[in-house]
Order: C-alpha cells, then structure tokens, then sequence
C-alpha cells in the first residue's frame, strides 16, 4: 500500500496539468449546475435524499418518504452507501451544492486515478496531452452526474480503485483485499453489481490456478458475496423476503418486459405493463408481490423472445454508442426530461421528410455535437477491442477489464445508455491513450523502472 502511494504521488507531480483541466473542466459545469438549479431527479435523487433524512431521523435507509403510508419495496429500493455518504456530508453543510462540489472532487480523482492505473499498466504518457483529452469533450456526462444528486460518480470511483488495487495484486496478492473491498463498496452503492460478488471468487480461483494468487485471496474473495448475502438477509429480517434490492425486479418489468412487448410509448405495451404491476400490488405481502412481478414479466418475455434478444442486442449497441442527449437536456432544461416523440414516430408518419423535419427543430451546432459524439464513442469502442488484445498489458488485468465491462453491458441490458457507461468510462479512456501511444508512439521519457511495475504477458 505505501509503494502504491509513492508511485502515486510521484505520477501526480507529474501530472500537475492534467490536474488542472480536469479541475477548471469540472469546475465550468459546477458553475452551470448553480446557474440552472437541474441537479436531482423526481425518482432516483429523491430516493436518495429520504435515505439521507431517514439515516438522520430514524436510522433506517428506506427510500420512500416516512410521513407517508410505507412502501415494503422501498427498504431496499436503493443499498445504503450513497445516502450514507449524503447523511454524513450534511454534518458539515446541508446546502446540496456542498455535497454536489465533493461529487466533483471526487469524479477529478477518478480520472487522475485513471490515468495513473495507465502509468501503471504501460509506463508511458502521450505527449499531445490536449488530444489524450479529447474523450472528455465527447463525455459530458463524466461531469453531468458529477453535479446531480446521483450516485453515479461514486460508484466509478470505487471500480477505478478496485482495478488499481487489482493490477497491484499481480505482484503483490495482499492488494487483493484493496479489490475486495472496493468491490464491496461499488456493490453498496448501486444495485447493478450486486451479482458481480459471484464473479470475485471465480476470478480468485483462476489466477490460484495460475499460482499468481494463494489460498487466502480465495478466501478473501468470499468477502463480497458475505456482505451480498448480509444485505440480503437483512432484507429478509425487514420485509420478510430475502433479496438484495426490489429494484431489479421493477428493472426487468419496467424496462426488460415492457420492451419485449413494444417500443416506449407503445400504448399495448405500457398496458400490459400495467396491468401485471397491479395485479402484483394486489398480493399480500413483498414475497409474493415480486415473485408475481418476475414470474408476469418473465411470461412477457418468453412470449415475445425474438423482440427481447433484439431489444437487449440494441441496447448493448446504445450503451457503447449513445451521444448522451438526455443527459444534456436533463442539466440544461428539465431534469426529468421526456421526449415524447423520436424519430421513429415521425418517420412513420412521413418517412425520410419527416426525420428531416424532426432534426431542423435542433439545434444545428447540437445536431453536429451528438452526430460527432456518436461517431467518436464508435471509434473509442474500436479502441477498447485493440486495448484488450494488446500484448503490453498484462493478461490478468485485460482478463478483469474484459468481464466487468461484459458483467455491466449485458446486465443494464436494453437500456444501453451514456449513463451507465460511467462505470467503465475510465476503461474506455485508457484504451484510447493507449492507442494513442501505440500508433503515434508519442510517450516521455518514462519508461519502466524499479518505481514503476512493468507490465507482464
């Protein structure tokens, strides 16, 4: 752990102009999010704030408002983490702007930690900084949820500290807890990752195979899962039924059975949603309410297979691809902005004309922004293939890169968005400054030594 600090702290010295974008970058929107006030969604930020009060008031991290009739899916809608981080911060400011600012202290040493996990895993640096830069301008999301009461830019921090604790547990396995650890606290903090806890001990297991971790590491591997299944059974304690989180059953029926059926708007689909979410709020207890909600949304889905591969399909595309429109219109105009109407609509309507009609109501440098963003995140996507077979980077941090960018891709599933792509956003810059140094060969005199652990294959 110390060596790891001192190689940290000998990079930041280094470093002191990427520092200073990412500061000033950060800064601009934070400036922003004062002058529109767009900093908390209807559900998910509000979900958050009652954690924080009912931590204060009552010691209980239900997500729903305590003053009103109690929602049994609401104890466990949201883990604990992020309103803990919330309800702590309000000790010293309950301005939201103050916790809104540490958000984005905390998002700047993401990506430094980023940056320095590259230093560690190649030795080297570009030399045109300002182009390395260049994903930033194309992820303005990296700084949207920065400045939204979301917990988002936590959850990232904590998978970027897992990988840097993970690539040091190659050389030394002891750093392996550090992975643990981290991997436990991103599970806390957003729901999606809560299976992943299966994925640590198979990853244990396969590189004990390989004699690079021991029987303690395995052990400690199970340290994810405990705390999973802790979480669970406290759940159980509470509601009567164990589960991690009621969120993933409102997920796939909100989201995974209602695209099954038809594309959002669709009014049959919105219908049959509806109707198996009510028949569902008729049984007596959360057990049965999820059971009849999974079981409902599961027919669903094996009713209409083809349309569901399909839906998932694009939405794993759309995660790699989305130009993050919605974030934009969610900072600068309406935090819980919906589109009423896309272009598939108005293209039904009056084919080619009509998409063209849809497009001349934006903004022109807009259109030009999102069409360019697209076709970078494309680019970028190109970028990760040739990062994760290059043969300067270890296997066994290629192997850990691989799977949790597949365990987030396939589990946000249909609603593939620029959100979502936070988490392994620091992956994605990596491979770019990798191919950055690869093709150009644009590094510093940096190069491995005794301070700076040299990559493995």
């Amino acid at each position: 752990m110390r060596s790891l600090i001192t190689h940290f702290n000998l990079w930041l010295s280094r470093n002191v102009f990427l520092l200073i974008v990412l500061a000033a970058l950060h800064l601009l929107f934070f400036l922003l999010a004062m002058k529109y006030n767009h900093i908390a969604f209807s559900v998910d930020s509000v979900d958050y704030l009652h954690q924080a009060t009912n931590l204060k008031a009552h010691g209980s991290w239900y997500a729903g408002d305590w003053d009103m009739p109690h929602d049994d899916t609401m104890y466990s809608r949201r883990p604990p983490l992020y309103a803990i981080f919330l309800f702590l911060i309000q000790f010293i400011s309950t301005n939201t702007f103050f916790a809104l600012a540490i958000q984005n202290i905390i998002s700047v040493f993401s990506l430094i930690l980023c940056c320095f996990l590259f230093w560690q895993l190649t030795g080297i640096r570009p030399v045109k900084r300002w182009l390395a830069l260049l994903p930033l301008l194309f992820f303005p999301t990296q700084f949207i949820y920065a400045n939204m009461v979301m917990a988002d830019v936590l959850f990232q921090f904590f998978l970027i500290l897992a990988l840097i604790f993970f690539h040091h547990s190659i050389r030394d396995a002891k750093a392996f807890l550090g992975f643990c650890i981290c991997i436990t606290l991103a599970i806390l903090t957003k729901p999606v990752l809560y299976l992943f806890s299966v994925a640590v001990p198979v990853i244990a297991l396969l590189f004990y195979t390989k004699k690079i971790f021991h029987l303690r590491e395995v052990l400690i591997s199970l340290l994810p899962l405990a705390v999973v299944i802790s979480m669970s059974a406290y759940n159980y304690h509470v509601t009567g039924y164990f589960h991690y989180s009621t969120v993933n059953e409102k997920y796939f029926s909100e989201y995974g059975a209602y695209l099954a059926v038809g594309e959002r708007g669709n009014a049959l689909a919105q219908a049959k949603i509806d109707s198996v979410v009510q028949v569902a709020r008729q049984q007596p207890d959360l057990k049965s309410y999820s059971d009849m909600l999974m079981r409902e949304s599961f027919k669903l889905v094996k009713e209409n297979k083809a349309r569901f591969v399909w839906a998932q399909l694009k939405g794993m595309v759309y995660f790699f691809t989305d130009h993050g429109r919605f974030d934009l219109m969610a900072f600068f105009v309406n935090p819980d902005y919906v589109q009423e109407r896309g272009w598939k609509y108005y293209y039904a309507q009056n084919g080619i004309s009509g998409v063209v009609d849809y497009v001349k109501t934006f903004n022109p440098m807009m259109v030009l922004y999102l069409g360019l963003t697209a076709l970078f995140n494309i680019f970028i996507f190109y970028c990760l293939i040739r990062f994760l077979f290059a043969r300067n980077i270890a296997i066994p941090d290629r192997i850990v890169f691989l799977i949790l960018i597949a365990y987030i891709v396939i589990f946000t599933g249909v609603v593939g968005c620029s959100r979502y792509r936070m988490a392994i956003f620091p992956i994605l810059w990596m491979s770019y400054i990798w191919f950055l140094s690869a093709r150009g060969k644009h590094a510093t005199g940096e190069t491995h030594s005794a301070e700076t652990p040299q990559a493995t294959d």
